[in-house]
């Protein structure tokens, strides 16, 4: 499937009733005056209304929510005990995405039939400052595409603005906006600012046509890689999933040459590797809303996390395999291992970064070409 411009595949618009007033809801409306708009009570009312998951997701591509966010916006990167955490911080500005790889594991946590926009920015712009005020003198790495794509909805939200603004006046805290789309235009006039870092996730084209539908083409990813780079903001780089199929090494390692004959190293803060990995349940959902898909049909293993992952030798492999190329073309990039094991870390690296030293390789690299705050 080719990439399209996400938001007009919406077919309903849910407001809550508490967001009615919001700025970012009015915008949202004013963009897509076409649509039906229901007004309900609270989320808790379409919690209710779940009743096959399978076909609620479906459901929820076409549905787009916007609500309050109850919670708060900063939450931690949960880890998993017995592998190395990087200390990441998440900003939930959104849940669910327009697009549709087959291996999202958002379709394993589905409890809302829709894709959800919290529209209380004050809040989260004010939770923001308080905490990063309040905080001790270290370096906070956040990034908002943990539950969401970070650009998807973006020409809807409007978000990513203020957020960038925000952050250019913060003395120990970057942005990490990731993504698999290329929506980035109205954003390059706020450059430069190297404490927002644009992130792509990759994977070689055969992937990206299968797996990742409705995304951002791996050339296209790149060349917006190289615009973000000129205008001033740092860029990293989430090789996760890595997939095995016959003939990966060939495919990836002619990923990663395209990716530094497009873009700069030097303009790299990280690059990450992670392996395909996800909860049972997923399995059955991938055969049924991708029957073409056969990426869950490899042999795979229960982990201590209870995740299927590959065999530890074929992770080490693949690990090993994008760290030499990755390494061939720009020797001094950090690379890292998300949420791997100490075990497998020695294999491919020959060290275990213990004691929090992992965040503080991050850290690093975070402050590297640090500004001060405007």
């Amino acid at each position: 499937m080719t990439s399209l411009h996400l938001p007009w595949r919406f077919q309903r618009l849910l407001v809550e009733e508490a967001a009615r007033e919001d700025e970012v809801a009015r915008r949202v409306q004013s963009r897509l005056p076409h649509l039906p708009v229901e007004i309900i009570r609270d989320t808790g009312d379409l919690r209710r209304r779940i009743n096959d998951p399978l076909a609620d997701i479906s459901q929820a591509k076409r549905t787009l929510l916007l609500a309050h966010q109850k919670g708060p916006f900063w939450r931690p990167c949960p880890g998993t005990k017995g592998y190395l955490c990087c200390g990441y911080q998440v900003l939930q500005v959104a849940t669910g995405c327009p697009m549709d790889c087959s291996y999202c594991i958002l379709q394993s946590y589905l409890n809302l039939p829709a894709i959800t926009i919290f529209t209380n920015v004050y809040d989260l712009l004010t939770e923001l400052q308080t905490r990063l005020t309040a905080s001790p003198p270290q370096i906070w790495r956040l990034g908002t595409g943990e539950f969401a794509d970070s650009l998807a909805l973006d020409d809807l939200m409007g978000l990513n603005q203020p957020l960038i603004q925000f952050f250019a006046r913060q003395s120990h805290a970057v942005l990490e906006i990731k993504t698999k789309c290329t929506l980035i235009e109205p954003l390059l006039p706020l450059g430069p600012n190297p404490q927002v870092i644009f992130a792509w996730s990759l994977n070689p084209p055969k992937i990206i046509r299968q797996e990742e539908h409705y995304t951002a083409p791996l050339e296209a990813r790149l060349r917006a890689a190289r615009r973000a780079a000129a205008a001033g903001f740092r860029l990293a780089f989430h090789f996760d999933p890595l997939i095995y199929y016959p003939d990966w090494q060939n495919d990836y390692r002619q990923t990663v040459e395209l990716l530094f004959q497009v873009v700069p190293p030097e303009a790299i803060a990280w690059i990450s590797l992670g392996a395909l990995r996800f909860m049972p349940r997923l399995k059955a959902i991938i055969r049924s809303r991708f029957p073409a898909s056969r990426i869950a049909e490899e042999e795979f293993i229960t982990a201590l996390d209870g995740k299927q992952r590959y065999f530890k030798t074929l992770r080490i492999e693949m690990y090993a395999g994008l760290l030499k190329w990755i390494r061939q073309q720009a020797p001094e990039v950090l690379v890292y291992l998300c949420m791997e094991s100490p075990s497998i870390w020695q294999a491919v690296f020959g060290f275990v970064p213990a004691g929090g030293e992992l965040p503080r390789l991050l850290d690093r690299a975070a402050e590297k070409g640090w500004t001060q705050p405007r």
